[in-house]
């Protein structure tokens, strides 16, 4: 996607620190041919019009044509338009005239990140740039812009949290990610890991930061560790990719990095054993299962699994065990009874 960027005549904003006052407008996609070199352009088209737009798609007659349908799925919001459009957006929202005195703003954090979000209920590949308020020492999260690929490709939608919500911004998180005992306890022995892009997902009704941390193998990057942070309760939970070869243990690590979420190393156990019972019931259409697991001639431990907070592949294995097999279960002895982090 390109787009005009026309330099205003004067400098007439008016909000604090602008630097921007040129006026943006989504123009079209533009394709070329690496074989020839040939050019084919295909004009933008919102179903607006204003004098900017007007005058440069006369410039451009011959791009004025349906896009292909196979290019439409391919289409996302350009980076660059994106978060130029944001800092005028981050002062421009706002509509209340004893707040524009009070400087009562939003400014941009992190860098815009493209990623699968729910947007109405569908999953959608979309850019997404989260927004602290203006200058604020607490650095608390404020929302979040979400612009959509695909068909819906030149909308945005700013999201606000409620008034009264504290959701804590991505410095923080990285902060609580740092100073978690587990996690600071693995960094002090792996200096040489790096952590990766932090995004932030809706995952069981909550906000959760995730941080993924890399490090090296045989020469190659490779993914070492995952971290995740509640927003809301700050909570941090982590899990340490044992085999990093193994694609689904690295496809689960953030499901069992959430289901450590606020469980520290000195409550963790692990328990292995033959099972004796297994008993399911559901809540909340989660599906939990009571397995009583005998650890030794004398002693028999009853644990605690639940669908929402396990993998899947974990969820298969505990669905399907039998009594009288062997089973092994990392799980949290804060709990009455211990609930399965994890099957080993």
């Amino acid at each position: 996607m390109d787009w005009v960027d026309w330099k205003s005549p004067s400098d007439f904003a008016d909000y604090p620190e602008h630097t921007q006052t040129s006026i943006l407008r989504l123009f079209g996609a533009v394709l070329t041919d690496v074989k020839t070199g040939e050019v084919t352009g295909y004009l933008y088209n919102n179903g607006k019009t204003d004098y900017v737009t007007s005058f440069y798609r006369s410039m451009y007659p011959q791009w004025n044509q349906p896009m292909p349908s196979w290019l439409i799925p391919q289409l996302r919001y350009p980076e660059q338009y994106f978060n130029t459009q944001q800092d005028a957006y981050n002062f421009y929202f706002q509509t209340d005239p004893l707040q524009w005195q009070r400087n009562v703003f939003l400014q941009s954090t992190e860098d815009t990140r493209f990623i699968i979000t729910p947007i109405n209920g569908n999953l959608t590949w979309a850019a997404v740039r989260l927004v602290e308020i203006y200058q604020s020492p607490s650095q608390n999260l404020a929302g979040l812009y979400i612009a959509p690929a695909g068909n819906q490709t030149g909308t945005v939608y700013l999201i606000r949290f409620p008034e009264g919500t504290t959701v804590i911004g991505p410095n923080s998180a990285a902060s609580a990610v740092t100073t978690d005992p587990t996690v600071k306890s693995r960094l002090t022995l792996h200096p040489d890991w790096t952590s990766g892009n932090m995004l932030l997902y809706p995952i069981n009704g909550g906000l959760i930061y995730v941080i993924p941390y890399y490090g090296t193998s045989s020469s190659l990057t490779v993914p070492v560790m995952v971290a995740v942070v509640n927003g809301y309760t700050k909570q941090v939970g982590s899990y340490a990719i044992t085999n990093p070869n193994d694609s689904t243990e690295v496809q689960s690590a953030t499901s069992r990095a959430v289901s450590n979420l606020g469980v520290s190393t000195g409550t963790q156990q692990t328990i292995s054993g033959n099972v004796t019972s297994i008993n399911s019931y559901v809540v909340n259409g989660n599906t939990r299962w009571v397995l009583g697991i005998r650890t030794n001639s004398t002693t028999t431990v009853q644990v605690l699994a639940k669908a929402e907070t396990l993998t899947a592949a974990d969820q298969v294995t505990i669905a399907t065990v039998t009594v009288g097999a062997k089973i092994k279960v990392l799980v949290d002895t804060s709990q009455t009874p211990p609930t399965v982090l994890s099957v080993q």
